[in-house]
Parts: structure tokens; sequence; C-alpha cells
């Protein structure tokens, strides 16, 4: 009774689910690209990071939808815990590029407070609230496909991504005001490494939890063949 019940969810659950990713892929695929143009205007870090959080969900969306289409089918194969091999893979895959972009931005901070920029304020002001904006669409409706999916881990990897850019976008509008009213240039790096830090924060928990899930799924494993 339980599969079949599970089954009719899974049915229902694909009629809803694309529109929850296409539109957050469509509209992040767009805003990355002016946030590039925008960046590379500016000579923001923070905008030019926040880019790179953006072209990271762009493939981390895509990833998802797809993990999330394998999952939902009755055939997917899983692993011991319950959760299929396609969505412990692509939560492994956005967990790591999420810590290559910390790492760059990271670096590329650090890079500025020996050399700082000269960044246009008032664009950067400009860009990144539209981009905020565009993240707080996002996040609502990845938020609430998350919910949607009972929290799986590729909905939370995929969800962590957006947060990411939110957090991002914020980062880059503080800079821009600070910019614009005071001419002060650290702010840039320093708002960025902030960030990151942050981000470095919830990846590291996501990444205990896809452990967690691998690990408890050994475990009963091992427990069920010792009786």
């Amino acid at each position: 009774m339980t599969n079949i019940n599970q089954n009719t969810l899974h049915t229902h659950d694909d009629h809803h689910q694309h529109p929850h990713y296409f539109l957050p892929f469509l509209l992040i695929l767009i805003f990355a690209i002016v946030e590039v143009v925008g960046g590379l205007w500016t000579e923001s870090l923070a905008l030019l990071s926040d880019a790179a959080h953006m072209f990271s969900d762009v493939g981390a969306l895509a990833l998802a939808w797809l993990a999330s289409a394998i999952a939902h089918k009755s055939s997917a194969v899983r692993h011991r815990s319950g959760v299929s091999f396609a969505e412990l893979a692509v939560s492994i895959v956005n967990v790591i590029t999420m810590l290559m972009v910390i790492v760059w931005v990271t670096l590329e901070a650090i890079a500025r407070f020996k050399h700082p920029h000269q960044v246009q304020g008032f664009g950067l002001m400009l860009i990144s609230t539209l981009g905020l904006v565009v993240n707080v669409v996002v996040a609502k409706l990845m938020h609430q496909h998350a919910l949607h999916e009972g929290a799986s881990l590729n909905a939370r990897a995929a969800f962590l991504h957006v947060v990411g850019d939110l957090l991002g976008s914020l980062a880059a509008v503080l800079a821009g005001v600070v910019i614009y009213f005071t001419g002060w240039m650290l702010i840039d790096p320093i708002l960025s490494l902030f960030i990151s830090i942050l981000l470095l924060l919830f990846t590291l928990n996501l990444l205990r939890d896809i452990w967690q899930t691998l690990r408890g799924g050994a475990s009963v494993v091992q427990h069920t063949h010792s009786h």
C-alpha cells in the first residue's frame, strides 16, 4: 500500500516539478549574463562573485532538475538509505562547485586587499539591486519546491546555490551603497569574503548531511545482515 501511495505521489509530482526548476533556471541564466557584463564594467568583485554564483546555479539547477526527474521514476536506482543515486550524485557535485566558487572568491578578495580596484559605485548599486530582486523571486520559488519535495538533499543542494546568490546580491548592494557615498573601495572584497565564509558554513552543513545519509544507509544494511 505504501509503495502504491509513493508511486502515486511521484506521478503527481512529475506534473509540478518542471515549472519549479524551469523559471528559476531561466531567470538566473539571463541575469548571470547581465551581471558578468556589469561586473566587468564596474570592476566589482562582489558583482563578479555573484555572477559566478549564478552561473554555478545554472548548472546546479539543471542537474537538480534532471536528478529530480530520475528520482521520481519507480525504476530509479537507489542507495541503501532510500535516496536515489542520481540525487546523491548531483548533491555532491553541487557542493563541490559551491566550494570551488568560495575558493575563487576568497583568493580574489585577498588579492584585492593588496591592490584595491576602483569600483563604480552607482553602476554596482543599480545592477546588484536588480539582481537582488531576481534572486528573491528565485529563492521563493526554490524554497517552495524544497518543501514540496520533502526537503530532499537534491532540493536542498540546489536551494543552497540560490541562497548563495541572494547573499551575494545583498553584499553587492551594500558594497555599491558604501562605495557610492564614501568611496571606500575595500568594502567590496570585505563583503565578498564575509559572504564566502557564510556560504562555507552552509555548504559544510549540507555536506555533513550527505555524509550521514551515506553512512546511515550502510549502517542499516549491516544491522540487517547481523540478524
